[in-house]
């Protein structure tokens, strides 16, 4: 009797701990793109496209989709940075729920070498 009791206890802290293991792997897979788009924005900084595929290419589907996945270029206070936004799967990864998940990352522009003449 005690085990019927408990097994909708189970059941509800397996589903929670489910939950969070999502939300960090979104997080992770946000923060992974981010840094991609970043990277990829310091070197051709005027091809969003581009920018937006190799962001793509450190998320996993079907975080990755175009419809759970944004990535954009922001400016604040004359700095740019890359932020890639997920949907929040609510426990399954592809059923997207209400929330979002954004990581941002600074864009270093791409500078010459000290000793370049030309």
């Amino acid at each position: 009797m005690e085990f019927a009791a408990v097994v909708p206890f189970l059941m509800l802290a397996l589903a929670l701990v489910w939950q969070v293991l999502l939300l960090g792997i979104t997080s992770m897979y946000a923060s992974h793109g981010a840094a991609e788009a970043a990277r990829q924005a310091a070197v051709t900084p005027d091809d969003m496209g581009r920018v937006d595929e190799e962001a793509r290419k450190r998320v996993r589907p079907p975080w990755d989709g175009a419809d759970t996945m944004t990535v954009e270029i922001v400016e604040r206070d004359g700095v740019r940075y890359a932020r890639v936004t997920l949907a929040m799967p609510i426990f399954l990864p592809g059923a997207s729920g209400p929330w979002d998940i954004a990581a941002e990352s600074r864009i270093v522009p791409e500078i010459r070498p000290r000793g370049d003449v030309s």
